[in-house]
C-alpha cells in the first residue's frame, strides 16, 4: 500500500494525522531535506509541503521531481501565502505541453 506524508510547521499538519497521513513537523532547512530525502527513499508515494518549508528547500524538490517516482506538491500554510505550489504546477505545465494553458489572459 502506498504512503502519505506531509511536511511543514506542526500547527499546521497537526490535524492531517487523523486522515492518516504521516506527518513530519520540521523547521530547519538542513533536517528538511533530510527527512524528504528519507522519505523518497522509503517509496513514499505523495509527499505534501508546506509553503513556507517549500521555499527554502526548492531546489532539492526539483530535483527529487525529476528522478524519483514521488509526487511531491507544495500546500499552502496558514502563514503568509506565496503561491509556490501554482508557481511550479505553471512551469511544469508549460515544459509539458509548451504553453501556459491554465493561466493565460485572453486574447482581446
Amino acid at each position: 500500500m502506498y504512503k502519505i506524508a506531509l511536511m511543514g510547521n506542526r500547527e499546521t499538519i497537526i490535524g492531517f494525522k487523523l486522515l492518516g497521513v504521516s506527518i513530519f513537523p520540521v523547521k530547519k532547512k538542513e533536517e528538511s531535506v533530510e527527512i524528504l530525502n528519507k522519505l523518497v527513499k522509503e517509496e513514499y508515494a505523495v509527499i505534501f509541503i508546506t509553503e513556507e518549508i517549500g521555499c527554502q528547500i526548492i531546489e532539492e524538490i526539483e530535483i527529487l521531481q525529476k528522478t524519483s517516482f514521488t509526487s511531491i506538491t507544495i500546500i499552502p500554510s496558514k502563514s503568509e501565502k506565496k503561491y509556490l505550489g501554482l508557481k511550479i504546477l505553471r512551469n511544469n505545465i508549460e515544459k509539458a505541453i509548451g504553453t501556459d494553458i491554465l493561466f493565460r489572459k485572453e486574447v482581446e
